[in-house]
């Protein structure tokens, strides 16, 4: 017959507290990376992607940070609850792919960069995207995110999210170059 050990209580009473809080850096440390334009690089889950789209970065910029709209580019997204077009520090929720995420604008440096921080469950991102003009009114951008928590690569892949982050800058292609 085993015996119960007398940590037992303090054991799982650590692993819930983890695994309800999540693992990693703490939402505020993450914060301050975006607020530099910066993901965790640590992170379990990460990628890094870019597109070339036949736009000024004006175009791009008006697409981005009009949140409430996105759902009508971007079919991933499900819905978007907030106040109107992103500012720096708003605060907005979205539905995409069945899951309920909290974001905050950590960085908004117009027509340039945009980063927000969110988490959902027990998991922690950074989205950060970053506009560079090209010749011929044309627009680089470039998106990086990181995602933290517990099991986190065990449930989610780099891989899957490099695909659904690709996804999404398709999608902003064809919204900014079908607009007249």
């Amino acid at each position: 017959m085993r015996r119960k050990s007398a940590n037992t209580p303090l054991f799982l009473g650590i692993f819930s507290f983890a695994f309800v809080t999540g693992c990693g850096d703490s939402l505020a440390a993450l914060n301050q990376r975006a607020a530099t334009g910066s993901i965790h690089e640590e992170s379990p889950v990460l990628t890094h992607v870019q597109i070339q789209i036949a736009a000024p970065p004006a175009k791009v910029w008006a697409l981005l940070i009009d949140a409430p709209n996105w759902p009508r580019w971007q079919k991933q997204i499900e819905s978007v609850d907030a106040a109107g077009a992103l500012t720096p520090g708003a605060r907005f929720t979205w539905r995409t792919n069945g899951s309920r995420i909290r974001s905050q604008v950590q960085l908004l440096e117009s027509e340039r960069r945009l980063a927000w921080t969110g988490t959902a469950f027990t998991v922690k991102a950074i989205h950060v995207w970053e506009l560079k003009p090209a010749p011929n009114n044309q627009t680089l951008v470039l998106e990086k995110e990181s995602m933290d928590g517990p099991l986190m690569a065990k449930m989610y892949s780099s891989a899957k999210l490099t695909e659904g982050d690709n996804d999404w800058l398709v999608a902003l292609k064809r919204a900014a170059e079908d607009q007249p």
